[in-house]
């Protein structure tokens, strides 16, 4: 009987572990494979500028970087600010991320993940952000044809 419950324990533990922590959304396995591409690709160009490092994936900028793509997609507009006002700050504050750094890549019209970070990556800006030596992490999302690709430090 005690082994029955230390199991039951165990499982119950274990499968709690599992669970979303607070204010975190699992990111949908369809999501995985593109996020990886985009890590893969922007880590060769990180490398290429002499950044060995590679970025993290951020549950927390996932959603920050995902909200602002769909908020983008819904009102047809293309910016760093949303359509509440929000900045990109904002927007990591409410995913939860402290940053001390930050940035963000938005885009419309590619029609896939390589198109997309090729599309940042012919200007100088965008590419400046991928190549940041102060951003560790990333959240990066699709919503339509809307890209958006969000990198910070936290504190």
């Amino acid at each position: 009987m005690i082994r029955s419950s230390a199991l039951f324990l165990l499982l119950s533990l274990s499968l709690a572990a599992c669970a979303p922590a607070p204010g975190t959304e699992r990111v949908p396995l369809a999501s995985t494979g593109m996020i990886a591409q985009a890590n893969t690709l922007i880590s060769v160009q990180r490398a290429s500028a002499g950044i060995l490092r590679p970025l993290v994936h951020s549950a927390a900028l996932q959603g920050a970087a995902q909200a602002h793509a769909d908020d983008l997609q819904i009102t047809g507009g293309l910016g760093h600010v949303g359509s509440d006002g929000s900045t990109l700050s904002d927007r990591i504050r409410r995913s939860g991320y402290t940053a001390c750094f930050a940035a963000e890549n938005v885009a419309r019209g590619q029609p896939d993940t390589r198109s997309a970070i090729a599309s940042w990556s012919g200007s100088a800006g965008h590419q400046a952000n991928m190549v940041n030596p102060n951003a560790t992490q990333f959240g990066f999302a699709n919503a339509g044809d809307v890209w958006v690709l969000v990198l910070a430090r936290p504190c």
